[in-house]
């Protein structure tokens, strides 16, 4: 697993804005592409993903993101994130993620679920 991926989920859970801010900055590359179910667009901006991850911890409290497996194919990787709620509730998520040449994110695009067939 790299250190930027599970640092990037880790910080999902910090709930010291400045501390989150520090740890978010120092995973994602300076060209960033990020989208997951609930954003609209994607976001290309390192202060908006920081501002995005920041609502996670305002609205679920408590709640911490775990990043429980990753593969990865010709530089590409996929990771799973249990994503824990404060009351024990789990929900996974599928991410498929390119790092820079300074293993930092670069781009991220997030999957509610595993892909298990309904």
């Amino acid at each position: 697993m790299t250190h930027a991926i599970a640092s990037f989920f880790a910080a999902w859970g910090e709930a010291d804005a400045d501390i989150r801010s520090t740890q978010l900055k120092q995973t994602l590359s300076s060209q960033i592409t990020y989208a997951d179910p609930r954003t609209p667009d994607p976001i290309t901006d390192i202060q908006a993903v920081i501002d995005y991850v920041g609502m996670y911890s305002q609205f679920a409290p408590g709640a911490t993101a775990e990043v429980v497996a990753q593969s990865e194919t010709a530089g590409h990787l996929r990771t799973t994130v249990a994503f824990r709620m404060a009351d024990g509730t789990e929900q996974l998520g599928q991410y498929y993620i390119d790092l820079d040449d300074q293993s930092r994110i670069s781009r991220a695009i997030g999957f509610a679920g595993i892909g298990a067939p309904e």
